[in-house]
């Protein structure tokens, strides 16, 4: 028997938001070498580093949330992670391989590879990509823990979070960049406490909603932005990072704050029920339309920042209304089951 669970508006809301904000740090670019090669004291880079500790944060806490919904068990865990590696890795080699080929082959990319060397996507890091391979190996963690029972209570599930953070710590301080990153083990570690957190957050609400709790987490991230722009402002002279310490601190009690912020918006929502789909593809957008006015002598920011991101959310949500039609396409490119029948259950359902 399968049930049907009724989407949380706010949460898609969130999910909407969150793509958004990754696309345009994609868009902007991690550093002036990346995406619009924009100054280190533009508006834009400040834009970037102002969300930069809560973009991935908010995502990945979101996943945890939905995977709360539904976990695995005993009876499903082969099942699941056989799925979750269809979903996460038919769409990192397609994909990922495509976008590969296109970096290497096509003038005016920011950064290009040798195409021998393509099969390293499926074994190390690629781009922002690394995170399907971290998000699998978080599921395959979550999935075997949740199996022994061992996050059911709240107190396993604080021990387990705990534990998350000390493993993010172990990676920081003894795993040193010499290490190869294998499947993205590194990005796994960082996302891990988040993910933990979200599942938290779904299982034990009365905790998460405390007004006390809540307002706690308010003045500490207050407190964390603040000490952030003072970083930014060259005020305090320190670096920070998204790994550990103020950096971590804004992504856990900012993510904790934004999800007890309960507001629907419908465009938004609309737009995170295709958000795994433009995280695959919207930088086939960004990098084509950037590219795209470069070609035709337009430098502007403005118009580049704003048609790069549009590209970059609604070129995806067309290359999935096209690719869900064939059950090829839908299997390879979006991760989904093989399904010859699905065009004709989607008409079905529509009438």
């Amino acid at each position: 028997m399968t049930t049907t669970l009724k989407k949380d508006t706010s949460i898609e809301t969130l999910r909407g938001l969150a793509i958004i904000l990754v696309v345009i740090g994609h868009v902007i670019g991690s550093d002036s070498d990346g995406g619009m090669k924009v100054e280190d004291d533009s508006f834009l880079r400040h834009f970037y580093f102002s969300f930069e500790y809560l973009r991935m944060p908010l995502f990945t806490v979101i996943s945890g949330w939905v995977y709360a919904l539904r976990p695995a068990n005993s009876g499903n865990l082969l099942g699941f992670n056989l799925k979750k590696i269809r979903r996460l890795f038919l769409p990192l080699i397609c994909v990922g391989g495509i976008y590969y080929i296109l970096q290497s082959i096509i003038p005016g990319t920011n950064y290009s590879y040798e195409l021998a060397d393509i099969w390293r996507i499926l074994i190390f890091p690629y781009t922002f990509y690394w995170y399907l391979q971290a998000l699998f190996i978080v599921f395959l963690l979550t999935s075997v823990i949740d199996t022994l029972h061992l996050a059911d209570s709240f107190k396993g599930w604080i021990i387990l979070f705990l534990l998350s953070l000390m493993a993010l710590y172990f990676r920081n301080v003894f795993i040193s960049e010499a290490i190869p990153n294998y499947f993205g083990f590194k990005g796994g570690l960082y996302l891990m406490p988040f993910f933990v957190l979200g599942v938290g957050i779904q299982r034990f609400k009365s905790f998460f909603q405390n007004k006390i709790f809540i307002w706690i987490c308010s003045f500490m991230l207050i407190d964390g932005v603040i000490f952030q722009q003072l970083v930014w402002y060259g005020i305090i002279n320190t670096q920070l990072e998204a790994s550990g310490g103020i950096g971590l601190l804004i992504g856990l009690v900012g993510v904790i704050v934004i999800l007890r912020i309960n507001f629907t918006l419908k465009w938004l929502v609309w737009i995170g029920s295709y958000a795994y789909t433009i995280y695959l593809f919207h930088s086939f957008g960004t990098s084509g339309a950037r590219i795209l006015m470069h070609k035709l002598g337009l430098y502007h920011t403005v118009p580049v920042f704003f048609f790069s991101l549009f590209m970059g959310i609604f070129m995806p949500i067309i290359v999935e209304e096209i690719c869900d039609r064939f059950a090829l396409t839908r299997h390879l490119f979006l991760g989904r089951r093989f399904t010859f029948n699905h065009s004709l259950k989607l008409k079905t359902t529509s009438n």
